[in-house]
């Protein structure tokens, strides 16, 4: 694994705090250019955060979020200094990122690939030409048509476009007012410090509600080429909002249903005409075989990259970077352990006490234990990912004891509400 050369600096496109800490050392001081949305970098007070990182030169305002405006930056950002590679900060940056990338001449996902990924519309079109199998769909635009493709039956409401399980709704049968209802939810769904204040274009769709174990491949790809694969259990919280609990990697599968996770990513590459970079893709598993949730063109969130370098022995952030700049990489074929992540939830109400901590720190094989609220923080129902307490992460040798490692944690730490 190289890094990037002096003269050379890495451009993101969306400020990603966990993916620079994880880099800040092992690439060169001020090599880092970030570009963020000038609402998000007062909405997140980011003016100072050049300073937070030796690797972070500085930020520079631009529009990305459905807007060509950080095209313009390409001569301004090679001016001075060559740019190695261009990186998807975030999710709505996929884009933009593969844009930029493409009219510097460097290596990426390929705008055609990154707008399908972006659009759930338009990657189960292009998914299910290429063959990949999907679960029965329409795009709808409001009640009525939420309605009519449902009958009577359960489906999935959800925004084509947002991020982090915003806005999804599981309904187990749908009449006129419960459509009413998930249309009102699901299309008022807001993200404050995640999108600027101008107006956005936000589509939806319905879809057969799948049944199933679910699991998520994480794949590096160079040239159209799978290089790197991983997949991931998943569990998640029962009702109405399909939020995360927690994963487990690499999943326990049997050689036939491995093998079937493979066929199906390969088949999902080359239907998008993705070329270089990371795809994290969801998939349920039904008897047909694995199917198609939706699939996202930069590094997962939850954790998953700090679980595959644990479990794998790998730094994938760096190896991301080496891959966009188009410099060789090397990647091990198998995990050398397993881990897993747990979400801690509490009851909604406002947070009197936090405790356990330190018990759940030092218990074995536990990495990480961490509460992101505290006595005086409200904690809200589950409805997206952004509304979790905090979270365990634990190791181990085989998925039976890691597993039940990451639940010892979770139920070591107590967190009270009112």
């Amino acid at each position: 694994m190289s890094t990037p050369a002096t003269d050379a600096q890495v451009v993101f496109v969306g400020y990603n705090a966990a993916y620079l800490r994880a880099i800040d050392g092992s690439v060169p001081s001020g090599s880092v250019v970030v570009i963020e949305e000038p609402d998000i970098i007062r909405k997140r007070r980011l003016q100072g955060a050049a300073a937070r990182f030796d690797c972070l030169d500085r930020i520079v305002p631009a529009g990305y979020q459905q807007s060509a405006e950080a095209l313009d930056l390409a001569a301004e950002l090679t001016a001075a200094r060559p740019v190695a590679a261009v990186v998807p900060g975030l999710e709505y940056a996929v884009p933009a990122t593969a844009a930029l990338a493409e009219k510097l001449g460097l290596p990426g996902a390929t705008e055609t690939a990154a707008q399908a990924l972006r659009d759930k519309v338009r990657l189960r079109e292009v998914s299910g030409a290429g063959g990949v199998r999907n679960p029965r769909w329409r795009e709808v635009h409001g009640p009525a048509d939420i309605l009519e493709f449902a009958g009577d039956g359960p489906v999935v409401v959800k925004p084509a476009n947002r991020q982090a399980s915003v806005g999804v709704q599981l309904l187990d049968s749908v009449d006129a007012a419960t459509a009413a209802q998930a249309w009102q939810r699901t299309s008022s769904a807001t993200e404050y410090e995640q999108v600027p204040d101008r107006q956005l274009a936000w589509r939806f769709l319905a879809e057969e509600r799948l049944r199933g174990p679910e699991y998520s491949v994480e794949a590096l790809v160079r040239q159209g080429e799978i290089i790197f694969e991983n997949v991931t259990a998943k569990t998640v919280v029962q009702g109405p909002y399909p939020v995360e609990l927690g994963h487990l990697l690499p999943a326990p599968l049997d050689q036939d249903t491995q093998a079937a996770f493979e066929t199906a990513m390969r088949a999902l590459v080359a239907a998008i005409g993705f070329r270089t970079g990371i795809l994290h893709a969801e998939w349920i598993l039904t008897e047909s075989g694995p199917t198609l949730v939706e699939c996202a063109g930069r590094c997962p969130g939850d954790y998953l990259i700090d679980l595959i370098d644990l479990a794998y022995g790998t730094r994938i952030r760096l190896t991301l970077i080496d891959l966009l700049a188009g410099r060789p990489v090397t990647l091990p074929r198998s995990a050398r352990q397993t881990s897993a992540i747990r979400f801690l939830a509490a009851e909604p109400g406002t947070v009197t006490e936090v405790a356990g901590v330190a018990t759940a720190q030092g218990l074995p094989g536990v990495q990480v234990a961490e509460v992101d609220v505290e006595a005086g923080q409200e904690v809200r129902p589950w409805a997206s990912s952004w509304d979790r307490a905090g979270h365990v992460i634990a190791t181990g040798p085989d998925a039976d004891t890691t597993r039940q490692r990451a639940l010892d944690a979770d139920a070591a730490i107590r967190i009270a509400t009112d």
